[in-house]
């Protein structure tokens, strides 16, 4: 087997790797150095109370203008930070041997790819949540504290997953729990489902809501991260579009959150894209599921469920269908037991086996999720009333996709 770049650069990196789980204290090292990154983010937001008002940029810049060099500010910083500690985490996860091996039919990669992908992400948003707090703090909305701090038990959990595996049973009642408590914790001031009902007297509708959109958005981006680069494009993808209604709605919070997400995504991308060094794993995917599940809740006018998740719903069409579509497949097997089995029949992988090569599948599957996010700008504009029309064009236009791409898959076999 060939050795990777990293493995001929650095040959006692491959020391830590182990065919089996990775051992418990290796484990705890990669959880303490989460946890030290999250003690200096609330130490420097603690220390930030005392003087970020002296330098809070909206002194000098004020209305769109602030809006904007205050978000291209957080991309850049984020964009920094992902470039400069992916190599570093990559270096770490050899070291430890958190890798990645093609042991399963569902993976496409031949030789084994560090994981930690996912602890620059999460450094990346710590750095820009501490920098809107010390220099932006009109950006820092009720939902950023929760969202850094939940967003560290995403993190643990993935990277336990990550180096020793979990239970899919367990890790989805996590993350319906994280959902309820973003719920309580994040969204105390803008609940955007009360209109549902009388929030006094149906609290609980807006916690189900809450709990379900979270679980499925982080679920969502995990199922695509399937390929070299998919899942961290899309997210930029998604991200790019949500910013661009977040501008227009002058949700500035959000904003600055999807300029995070674009920037250390961005920066990620430069060693992810295939043929990628690094994955981000599960750690990674669900931590980047969090924050826009988060984000796009906080960003989100009153009313109901339908209407006020519509826009990112349809920004998000590419990995909720792939999601629905593998909760279907999964249903059909949970008699067997086998409802939290992997499988290789996700849209990335039908378009590998139809021959596109991974590049080619991912940039198609960049192309459609722009697509579905200039449609997820137009039906932000357009009243509530039509927004449920343009989602059931966004619904047709999936299924019709899916159509096709069974065509093409019958015609292939035919031949």
């Amino acid at each position: 087997m060939k050795m990777t770049d990293d493995e001929q650069k650095n040959p006692a990196a491959t020391e830590g790797g182990t065919d089996g789980p990775v051992s418990v204290g290796r484990t705890l090292v990669l959880w303490g150095v989460t946890l030290g990154l999250f003690a200096l983010y609330a130490l420097g937001r603690a220390a930030a109370q005392g003087f970020r008002h002296d330098m809070d940029l909206a002194a000098v810049l004020s209305g769109r203008a602030f809006l904007l060099v205050s978000c291209a500010l957080i991309a850049a910083l984020s964009l920094a930070v992902a470039l400069g500690l992916t190599p570093l985490f990559r270096a770490l996860a050899w070291r430890l041997g958190v890798l990645d091996r093609p042991g399963e039919a569902r993976k496409v990669h031949r030789a084994p790819v560090p994981y930690l992908g996912g602890m620059a992400f999460y450094a990346a948003f710590l750095a820009a949540a501490l920098g809107i707090e010390c220099f932006a703090p009109r950006l820092a909305g009720p939902a950023l504290f929760p969202a850094a701090a939940l967003g560290t038990v995403v993190m643990l959990m993935g990277l336990w997953d990550d180096a020793r595996g979990l239970p899919g049973t367990f890790k989805l009642l996590v993350q319906l729990v994280l959902g309820a408590i973003f719920y309580f914790w994040g969204l105390r001031d803008a609940d955007p489902f009360s209109m549902i009902g009388p929030a006094t007297d149906w609290p609980w509708v807006g916690v189900i809501v809450t709990a379900l959109w979270m679980a499925g958005v982080m679920n969502a981006v995990n199922f695509s991260d399937g390929l070299d680069g998919l899942a961290a494009g899309l997210v930029f993808a998604i991200s790019a579009a949500l910013f661009a209604v977040g501008l227009r709605n002058n949700h500035a919070a959000g904003c600055a959150i999807m300029a995070c997400l674009m920037g250390a995504t961005l920066g990620f991308l430069r060693y992810n894209f295939h043929p990628a060094s690094i994955f981000m794993g599960d750690a990674g995917a669900l931590f980047l599921g969090f924050i826009l599940a988060a984000a796009t809740l906080a960003s989100q006018q009153k009313g109901a469920a339908v209407i006020a998740l519509a826009v990112p719903m349809t920004a998000l069409a590419v990995p909720v269908a792939d999601t629905a579509l593998s909760f279907l497949r999964r249903m059909r097997r949970a008699r067997g037991g086998g409802f939290f089995r992997p499988d290789r029949d996700h849209l990335h992988h039908r378009l590998l086996a139809l021959g596109l090569g991974q590049r080619n599948a991912v940039l198609a599957l960049y192309g459609f999720s722009a697509a579905m996010g200039m449609l997820a700008y137009l039906m932000d504009a357009v009243p509530n009333a039509y927004r449920i029309i343009l989602l059931v064009v966004a619904a047709v236009i999936i299924l019709i996709g899916v159509a096709g791409l069974r065509r093409l898959e019958k015609r292939s076999g035919d031949r």
